[in-house]
């Protein structure tokens, strides 16, 4: 299962590269209301994607560390790929890139 979810992870960063360039998704309200109209990701899943990215790369806050909810679906293996598989297709959706 780590492979799976260390390759749907390398493939997102691939996509969020190509949508967001090397600035990277700032988090600004603009940036989500293109992100949901262009791609369907809300900002909620974007926060998802955050959690377990810290995760994998093992940078994740204190303060999510003790999380129990945080920490149940970061250590759910299915639930993680099922995330990670919805969230690239998502991504795969369009070829748009934001504009900057």
């Amino acid at each position: 299962m780590t492979e799976i979810r260390t390759s749907l992870v390398d493939a997102i960063l691939i996509e969020i590269t190509r949508v967001w360039g090397a600035d990277g998704l700032q988090g600004s309200v603009p940036e989500y209301v293109w992100l949901f109209d262009t791609y369907g990701i809300s900002e909620e899943e974007d926060v998802q994607w955050q959690l377990l990215f810290e995760y994998q790369i093992g940078e994740m806050l204190d303060e999510d560390l003790d999380d129990e909810e945080v920490m149940a679906f970061v250590e759910d293996d299915v639930a993680v790929i099922a995330f990670l598989h919805g969230f690239l297709g998502k991504y795969r959706s369009s070829v748009a890139m934001y504009p900057r």
